[in-house]
């Protein structure tokens, strides 16, 4: 039996993986944003749950302590929660929200969290086969993007760090996998977003308890599976520049470090 949290387990992609491997006999902790959808699943699954809105570090800081607090050891973490339109795209610190919660709120529970990860555990981060070069002025808050840039350099961008932070794991820690579960899923997100019912959300389902609890994937530290063409593969190119990728980490340890 493993023990794993799912960040925006909720709805979509979440919380259909969340029901899997519940009845898989794994214990769950649920992440949610919504206290009323987060109540009703923790019933159901009989799960604890812990409220945050990932669009603010100070709540990201809060949920770290009260996982630690529950728990003083994960098995895996699926960092799932994410955004694509929205009708107030900055965030409280200035960023796109959704830079905050696709990229920096991950990055920041993952390093938060990883010293309590078990050494031979994992942390799957999803991604996005809509990837793009970022535009660092954009991550910093001085320049705004359209939905669907703001979007695709986010995914990149979370995309970058999993590599950097495995690649600084090694073979210290936790596994760190990123993944396109598969392009327009049926989710929440998709329908209100491209205005279609979406794909077989279990596609995505799939392959995220796979990535999580299948030993084939052991040996696959800072991969990115495009599920679209079910196999590992590359990134954007930009994921594979390392200058750009050490940009960006230092972007988003300047943004977590009055938190940490």
């Amino acid at each position: 039996m493993k023990k794993i949290l799912i960040t925006g387990a909720t709805d979509g992609i979440g919380l259909e993986t969340a029901r899997k491997l519940k009845s898989l006999g794994h214990e769950l902790l649920i992440h949610g944003r919504n206290p009323e959808k987060l109540d009703r699943i923790g019933a159901e699954l009989s799960s604890p749950t812990f409220q945050a809105d990932l669009s603010e570090l100070s709540q990201v800081k809060k949920l770290a302590k009260e996982v630690l607090e529950h728990t003083k050891s994960l098995d895996i973490l699926i960092n799932n929660a994410g955004v694509y339109k929205t009708k107030n795209p900055k965030a409280k610190n200035g960023m796109d929200i959704r830079f905050v919660v696709n990229t920096l709120s991950p990055y920041f529970l993952t390093k938060t969290l990883l010293p309590n990860i078990s050494s031979d555990g994992r942390v799957i981060n999803l991604s996005s086969a809509a990837q793009s070069s970022v535009n660092f002025q954009a991550l910093k808050g001085n320049t705004q993007l359209d939905d669907f840039s703001a979007y695709a350099q986010s995914k990149l961008a979370l995309t970058m760090w999993s590599q950097h932070l495995a690649h600084q794991q090694n073979t210290n820690g936790p596994i760190v996998i990123s993944v396109n579960p598969g392009s327009l899923l049926g989710t929440k997100m998709v329908r209100e977003g491209f205005g279609t019912s979406g794909n077989d959300i279990n596609i995505g389902v799939n392959i995220l308890t796979e990535l999580a609890l299948d030993e084939k994937h052991l040996e696959s530290n800072g991969k990115y599976f495009d599920n679209d063409s079910g196999q590992f593969a590359n990134p954007q190119a930009d994921g594979l520049n390392l200058e750009k990728t050490k940009e960006l980490i230092s972007i988003l340890e300047e943004q977590i470090g009055s938190f940490s």
